[in-house]
């Protein structure tokens, strides 16, 4: 894909602390396919294909079980299907689609995305009515509007102007709304969502 700007992704109310499998490590190769890894924009909504092959072990069929290749997130995806955001926040190594610099320290690293076939960590979704996450305004499907709800489409959050009335499907609520502060200057509009499942 290509880099979508404005892109950010915090997790704020969570359990991950407690939680072993709230973050995987994750490369963007949509279709499953390591050849086609692509670079993969901070919160962009995905979930796993398919486990990657050891590293250097492909020809002998060794699989790594901790490492996944990810795919978009579709409007069809439930939560049966584990949802994960790609968090470039903790990465210590991550480039800038502008310039082709490369960051290991954090300086300026916000709404930076995942190098394409390059490991990144992709953080886990729970639609628990209790847990709260933060995305830039280019994780928004269209512009950021009046409306309180957001549903999944492609990748990215879609404005909606109810929540689904379809039992399971996930969507998310608007907490609050504000500017993230990039060192001393305004960055981009952020949107803090709680994250819902439908019950018809």
């Amino acid at each position: 894909m290509a880099f979508i700007a404005k892109t950010a992704f915090w997790p704020l109310v969570t359990n991950h602390e407690f939680d072993s499998i709230a973050n995987i490590t994750g490369i963007y190769a949509p279709g499953a396919d390591i050849d086609a890894a692509e670079v993969c924009s901070a919160g962009f909504l995905c979930v796993k294909s398919a486990t990657t092959f050891n590293e250097g072990y492909a020809a002998a069929q060794i699989y790594n079980k901790n490492t996944w290749l990810m795919d978009k997130a579709e409007s069809t995806t439930t939560v049966g299907e584990a949802i994960y955001a790609c968090n470039t926040f903790d990465v210590n190594e991550i480039a800038d689609p502008i310039t082709g610099g490369i960051y290991k320290v954090g300086s300026n690293t916000l709404g930076l995305p995942e190098q394409a076939g390059k490991p990144c960590t992709f953080t886990q979704i729970k639609f628990d009515g209790a847990s709260i996450y933060r995305f830039g305004e280019g994780n928004i499907d269209g512009t950021l509007s009046t409306e309180a709800y957001f549903t999944i489409d492609d990748g990215l959050i879609a404005p909606a102007a109810s929540a689904p009335a379809t039992n399971g499907v996930p969507y998310f609520e608007i907490v609050d709304r504000g500017t993230f502060t990039q060192g001393a200057y305004a960055g981009f509009d952020y949107v803090d969502v709680i994250a819902k499942v439908a019950v018809a």
